[in-house]
């Protein structure tokens, strides 16, 4: 499917095509058929050019819609690549967190551990029974 603006280039050849072959019928015809065929003609001309720049500002406008659309997806994309972002420095966020936890944990258990060997030199220099 062709684009837009390819679209519209053809359509801008065209018109300069038919513009061009308008004149030289314009010519051809005055040189063959009376005022009033030529008039009847023009009318015909005119009707066409008229059809031809309604199509043409119906492709204008379904490129601004579609511009408009695309602008909308981008700014759609944009907040969400900032959503995802956002999101990632969340997670890194707390697996900094979780890495701290985790070192106090271990910081604990040797505090544990180091009481449990404390309670035992205590256990084992009591007096077995009074």
């Amino acid at each position: 499917m062709a684009t837009i603006e390819e679209r519209v280039q053809a359509l801008e050849q065209e018109i300069a095509a038919r513009k061009q072959a308008e004149e030289m019928l314009t010519i051809a015809v005055r040189a063959l058929v009376s005022k009033e065929a030529f008039e009847k003609l023009q009318e015909t001309i005119e009707q066409s050019q008229e059809q031809n720049g309604r199509l043409f500002n119906v492709l204008i406008n379904q490129g601004t819609l579609h511009n408009e659309r695309m602008t909308n997806l981008q700014g759609q994309i944009i907040d969400l690549d900032g959503n995802v972002k956002r999101l990632q420095t969340d997670v890194k966020g707390l697996q900094t967190d979780v890495k701290g936890l985790q070192a106090e944990m271990r910081e604990t258990r040797g505090d544990m551990t180091d009481l449990k060997s404390l309670a035992q030199q205590i256990l084992a220099r009591l007096p077995e029974e009074p």
